[in-house]
């Protein structure tokens, strides 16, 4: 397969074409992706949800990403703090007791392990973090297989950034070998997730295949699974040492096991990755805060809210403005997932918009919190599928830079249907060696 040639003065961002538009229409790289990296929903509506011509990132232009990201994890992690050590500060963001509890054991016990995924949006002016997905966010197989498959289809005019597998492996090993109870004996690691879900097993799947490899007991298992003997949480005779959530903290309220695991935390004989501590930054509402205390924020943190932009608490925006000014904002739940609950103004009716305002007024009155977001003017990108717009997922895991997960969309609202490409940093020109005449040796 050829590739176009990578030109001098090549954009700071594009897709990269490789030879055939549809590489996987060739049986081997879609069994790859099926059985190797265990993607078993390739397909939307009728349509490829991935593909393999990589998003193609300049040197400057990834730097910049990377550090959004972790500007943003940062910011988000010292106001989502406030929360944990007030409870005045706590009861803004509207949660249960029961997520108030969970959070606040891990909290106590010093459990802080987290993975981010920061969604990058591409401005004229720059990158711009809208979103924090900090409970238990995906992508994991996306990010590992597109890249190696493009590289398998004949891509090397990039560098794969993205380690994110690798790393997440690593700091769940390293939390089973590292228990904070010196009491307690090794466990195994137990990976939860929604069992309805073929989409959520394949993160699981894969990331117990890997522990496996290196020889670390793995249980894929329902969150309802975990039962307490004495101080250690015990899955059937298998005690766990270590928890890995691809199960929203939110939905664990009224498991009746739920005491069981906030005592497996508070004993410190449990470790989460993430943390039942990240739903406050999982929240939106956490934006908002950042922005109605920006006065309080030391100065570093303060200039990462350039990175954000502008959020408010629904219940403090006036109604009027938001219907007068409707393609300024976006509305949003605050524990909104996979694009739910997200209402772009631009993108709807006059009536339509209203309608919205009022579903969210209406769910607010039942206890959920809502943001209003200004709208992010989008940079496009041309590519074989038209005009898209990114949104660019940067992985940070323990506050460092793990890698990307790249969606698409031919308009500014990102949902499951949106196509997936793996992404690569532009790489140093290479010039190949002049070749050797053989009759002069």
């Amino acid at each position: 397969m050829s590739l176009l040639p990578l030109p001098a003065d090549a954009d700071p961002i594009r897709v990269a074409e490789l030879g055939l538009r549809d590489p996987l229409a060739n049986p081997l790289f879609e069994r790859e992706l099926a059985q190797r990296y265990l993607l078993f929903d390739a397909w939307v509506e009728g349509e490829r949800r991935v593909n393999l011509h990589p998003l193609l990132l300049s040197p400057t232009l990834h730097a910049q990403a990377m550090a959004a990201a972790i500007a943003a994890d940062a910011l988000i992690d010292q106001v989502a703090g406030l929360a944990l050590r007030d409870a005045s500060e706590a009861q803004r963001y509207r949660f249960s007791p029961a997520v108030q509890r969970l959070a606040q054991a891990a909290h106590r016990a010093g459990d802080r392990s987290r993975l981010v995924r920061v969604d990058l949006l591409l401005s004229e002016t720059g990158w711009q973090a809208c979103e924090i997905n900090a409970d238990c966010p995906g992508g994991h197989n996306e990010a590992l297989g597109l890249p190696k498959l493009a590289q398998a289809a004949g891509f090397f005019h990039g560098i794969n950034p993205t380690t994110l597998v690798a790393d997440l492996v690593q700091a769940l090993l390293d939390l089973a070998g590292g228990r904070a109870a010196p009491s307690a004996e090794p466990g195994a690691i137990a990976l939860i997730y929604a069992t309805a879900y073929a989409e959520d097993l394949q993160v699981c799947a894969l990331l117990q295949r890997e522990l496996r490899r290196h020889g670390a007991r793995a249980i894929l298992a329902a969150p309802t699974a975990l039962r307490r003997r004495g101080e250690r949480l015990y899955i059937g005779d298998e005690p766990i040492a270590v928890l890995y959530r691809y199960f929203p903290t939110e939905f664990m309220e009224g498991q009746r096991n739920l005491d069981d695991i906030l005592l497996a935390v508070k004993a410190g004989t449990l470790r989460c990755l993430s943390s039942f501590a990240a739903i406050y930054a999982q929240s939106k509402l956490a934006f908002a805060r950042a922005f109605a205390q920006k006065d309080a924020l030391p100065e570093p943190l303060r200039q990462a809210l350039r990175v954000l932009p502008a959020t408010y608490d629904l219940s403090d925006c006036s109604a009027q403005d938001l219907v007068n000014e409707r393609e300024r904002w976006v509305i949003k739940r605050a524990l909104g997932r996979v694009g739910e609950e997200v209402f772009v103004g631009s993108l709807l009716s006059a009536p339509a918009w209203e309608q919205a305002l009022q579903l969210a007024r209406d769910d607010e009155e039942q206890g959920e919190a809502w943001v209003a977001q200004a709208f992010v003017p989008q940079r496009p990108i041309q590519s074989m599928y038209g005009r898209l717009f990114l949104t660019l997922g940067a992985y940070v895991l323990n506050g460092r830079f793990a890698g990307y997960f790249a969606r698409l969309t031919p308009q500014s609202h990102t949902s499951h249907s949106a196509l997936c490409l793996p992404v690569f940093v532009q790489a140093p020109s290479f010039t190949p060696a002049p070749a050797v005449d053989q009759n002069n040796q």
